[in-house]
């Protein structure tokens, strides 16, 4: 470690810690006096994939966000990546907050609105400054060197049940299906693609955000797919009172940014890809070692809980969205208003 941190200028006697969260890379906080960083070794993202998330990071600067991004601090050489036998390091400026709490309402909203200030921002990125391309839907989760029959077989063997194989088996094909079918009717950009708790910082004592984390699986993709990812990773579908949780989230969103009515229309659907490809990732992640079985079961109760929730309520699910949507849109101050004042 001590070696590895000389690439910035850090001394030996530097303290280092591994985060408490986190299961996709090996990340660790790093202070020396009074400076503090997040070093970072990725086991998912190739070299070339750690400095695309760097271009696509300059490319956020200057955008006048509210909240801080990564900031990858460069080498005494001048690189943001060193090569490491664990995978691509890199190092970020400390960005303070703490984590939000997702069963607040109040804290819902301003993640949505974080997620749609952010959305907006990322319009006109380039696909190419982005470590990954999601435009073959769920199945690019997969890994390169096997299919998804292959796949599922091989967690049928390794011990997953016939019926957790079935389920996945299914909702992987009729999501492939939906995906293909969907293709040039939805808005594409870069998106984040991971918003949620762990990856959103706020201040301790105002709620408001300070900071969006982690976008090492940001690529171009249907720009709805961060209100899936968000409604999903924050719990907003989960208990009796979701409708209350996921209309707080989405007038959030709706309040700097307007929905199309083919995005809604979209939510169910693609809350089914989203568990399709997280389940398929967190398999390929256990292929090389990355994660136990236990992961890719969590991953296939998840699968199973969203298939049965769309099945029970996409169709109130979409009602409450609209409506989010519609009475946040139309109380957002028209351009030509913004310019008068």
């Amino acid at each position: 470690m001590a070696e590895l941190l000389a690439h910035w200028g850090i001394s030996p006697g530097a303290e280092h810690t591994s985060a408490a969260r986190g299961s996709n890379n090996r990340t660790i906080l790093v202070s020396q006096g009074d400076r503090r960083w997040v070093l970072r070794i990725s086991q998912n993202l190739s070299a070339g994939q750690v400095l695309a998330e760097h271009r696509l990071l300059a490319r956020m600067r200057g955008r006048d966000l509210p909240f801080a991004l990564p900031e990858p601090v460069p080498t005494a050489a001048g690189d943001t990546v060193v090569e490491t036998t664990e995978g691509p390091a890199s190092l970020c400026r400390w960005i303070t907050g703490v984590r939000p709490d997702p069963s607040s309402e109040t804290a819902l909203q301003r993640i949505g609105a974080g997620l749609g200030r952010l959305s907006a921002a990322m319009r006109d990125l380039p696909a190419g400054d982005a470590p990954q391309h999601w435009g073959d839907g769920p199945l690019a989760a997969l890994p390169a060197d096997v299919g998804a029959d292959d796949l599922i077989a091989e967690l049928a063997a390794a011990g997953i049940g016939p019926e957790q194989t079935q389920l996945l088996n299914t909702s992987a094909a009729r999501a492939d299906t939906w995906y293909k079918s969907a293709a040039g009717g939805l808005p594409i950009q870069v998106v984040h693609g991971d918003i949620g708790p762990s990856n959103v910082l706020v201040d301790q004592d105002s709620g408001e955000l300070t900071g969006i984390l982690d976008f090492e699986i940001s690529g171009a993709d249907y720009r709805v797919q961060d209100l899936v990812a968000t409604l999903l990773l924050c719990g907003a579908l989960e208990g009796q009172d979701w409708p209350t949780r996921a209309t707080a989230l989405v007038r959030g969103v709706a309040g700097v940014l307007e929905l199309d009515p083919a995005e809604i229309d979209a939510v169910p659907q693609l809350l089914i890809c989203r568990a399709v490809g997280s389940t398929l990732w967190r398999a390929g992640r256990w292929r090389r070692g990355l994660a136990n079985l236990d992961d890719v079961a969590q991953r296939l109760r998840v699968l199973a809980a969203t298939v049965r929730f769309v099945s029970e309520a996409g169709g109130q699910l979409r009602d409450l969205l609209s409506q989010a949507s519609r009475a946040d849109t139309e109380a957002r101050p028209h351009p030509a208003a913004e310019g008068n004042r």
